[in-house]
């Protein structure tokens, strides 16, 4: 049995664990994260259902003017998808359709789709509607941090992944591109980057949501909106395997959270930051939505090596697992390993761009 497989039985013996504290009435936690595990499948829907059936409308678009450049760079176009799209708000699927070599296609699809594309069209976006204006430069700061780890942890994937060491650099020179290029923004003109960022990640809700509304009208009436579109049960297949998943997931992320809490926390006090700061790194791995939360009242330096470890990190024993077992599950180790070395080693820059300064507890 391999190392992807070991995750998965955890996971099925942690939705086994979460059914039964269901059951005897939610004594543990575990069986809120049970529910939470299937809740997850209304909020997938809005993100995944709409842009699975326009991936091939938007690759056909797309791809007389992706081919040609990434061709030339040496790339698969593959890559284009979730440079800017999240893994799980599109890229995927995308990535599959675009991909001229498929093991490249999961590759961008699930590794790249799980640092770069989340970054611009969820984490910022969101990020920006709950921490205060005060803070938007230790969100540039961390997101440049992160933003230039994303080629190393892309590579360290793309090894475990089982590709060449060739073909991840190759298809890596337009990531690093595009990251030099997004890291100078986010240092010369930080604000309008971000409010850039902002409106994409607007434009991708509205695509998506316009793509969501054609496949349901296509479905119920036979009325075709959007011609060739992929039929609306591919979507809900990937979402409900998602949720199948998120069932053990999320009680498996509840107990990791309590029992390394302590040791993690003791990380945060050698990184230099406060208790705020570590708890908020240790609610990332598995959703940075609450980490924004507890921005405000975190250090500077711990502002800026949250933002940065986000980047990567975010959701990796979360949502992003949940969809990579859903989808591709050979994939695991992989996605995983790639989030946490781009995460770690973003937290390694953030460092040096933040000295040590008093840590308010």
């Amino acid at each position: 049995m391999g190392i992807n497989e070991v995750i998965m039985y955890i996971m099925v013996a942690f939705m086994i664990l979460g059914a039964i504290d269901k059951i005897i009435g939610n004594k543990f936690g575990l069986g809120e994260q049970f529910e939470e595990g299937f809740m997850a499948m209304g909020a997938l829907t809005l993100a995944m259902v709409g842009v699975v059936s326009l991936a091939p409308v938007l690759a056909k678009v797309l791809q007389p003017v992706v081919v040609p450049v990434f061709k030339a760079l040496g790339a698969d176009p593959s890559m284009f998808a979730t440079t800017l799209l999240a893994c799980d708000m599109g890229g995927y699927p995308l990535a599959k359709e675009m991909a001229l070599n498929p093991q490249v296609g999961e590759f961008a699809g699930l590794i790249l789709g799980s640092m770069m594309g989340p970054t611009i069209v969820f984490t910022i976006p969101v990020a920006l509607g709950i921490i205060k204006k005060e803070d938007h430069p230790f969100l540039a700061k961390g997101v440049l941090a992160g933003i230039i780890t994303i080629p190393v942890g892309c590579f360290i994937g793309g090894l475990i992944a089982g590709l060449p060491v060739l073909v991840v650099l190759k298809n890596l020179v337009p990531i690093i591109i595009v990251a030099l290029l997004l890291a100078i923004g986010l240092w010369k003109i930080p604000e309008k980057m971000i409010k850039g960022f902002t409106v994409f990640g607007k434009f991708v809700t509205a695509v998506i949501t316009i793509g969501l509304a054609a496949i349901i009208i296509e479905t119920l009436t036979g009325i075709v909106v959007i011609p060739g579109m992929a039929p609306i049960s591919e979507g809900i297949n990937i979402v409900g395997s998602i949720a199948i998943v998120l069932a053990g997931a999320y009680p498996l992320v509840f107990v990791i959270t309590k029992v390394f809490s302590k040791p993690l926390m003791k990380v945060g006090s050698l990184l230099g930051i406060g208790d705020v700061a570590a708890a908020g790194m240790i609610a990332t791995l598995a959703n940075n939505i609450p980490m924004f939360g507890m921005m405000k009242d975190m250090d500077e330096r711990g502002k800026v090596i949250n933002v940065a470890f986000a980047v990567s990190a975010a959701f990796v024993f979360g949502d992003h697992l949940g969809f990579a077992a859903g989808v591709n599950k050979n994939m695991l180790t992989a996605m995983i390993i790639g989030k946490l070395v781009g995460g770690i080693t973003a937290v390694i820059v953030a460092s040096i761009l933040t000295p040590k300064k008093a840590v308010q507890k």
